[in-house]
């Protein structure tokens, strides 16, 4: 009998491409929440206009803003995103430039309004390197959670 109980040829082929419809959504859906997971290498503008450093394999991203008027570098600490702030229980950090000789500048926390107590977000620092306007290379540095962590910045 054909035609019975749904087991006509019909039925069975909606079924197929109604499943490789949910397979597909389902491998759509996980590619964009692995994408999301990965540090996006291409993003190197942060929000405030600086030079992205990767921190923890992108868990934290680090915005390094210069300001040649007055001498001085901010170091913003966000998200893997790069779009929201990310507090961190760091003390100072350390920036050094690769210049000949090496350049370190102390990076002391300076933190926003919101900042939970032992946690900081933005880091500032002053050195005569930063009032010309040059291309900068290095290394931030520093602990935060008692690990270790680096990363390189390289401007274009």
């Amino acid at each position: 009998m054909a035609g019975c109980c749904g087991s006509d040829g019909r039925s069975r082929t909606g079924r197929l491409i109604w499943t490789r419809v949910y397979f597909g959504i389902a491998a759509l859906v996980l590619g964009l929440w692995a994408w999301e997971r990965q540090p996006h290498h291409n993003a190197q503008v942060g929000p405030h206009g600086g030079l992205l450093v990767d921190w923890d394999g992108g868990a934290v991203r680090l915005e390094v803003v210069p300001d040649p008027d007055a001498g001085a570098v901010t170091v913003y600490a966000l998200d893997r995103g790069a779009k929201k702030r990310k507090p961190i229980d760091a003390g100072a950090l350390a920036l050094t430039l690769k210049t000949d000789p090496a350049t370190v500048v102390r990076l002391e926390p300076a933190p926003e309004a919101g900042d939970p107590a032992g946690r900081a977000s933005r880091f500032t620092g002053r050195h005569p390197a930063f009032a010309a306007e040059t291309k900068l290379t290095g290394t931030v540095s520093g602990t935060a959670g008692g690990k270790s962590y680096s990363g390189d910045l390289s401007q274009k």
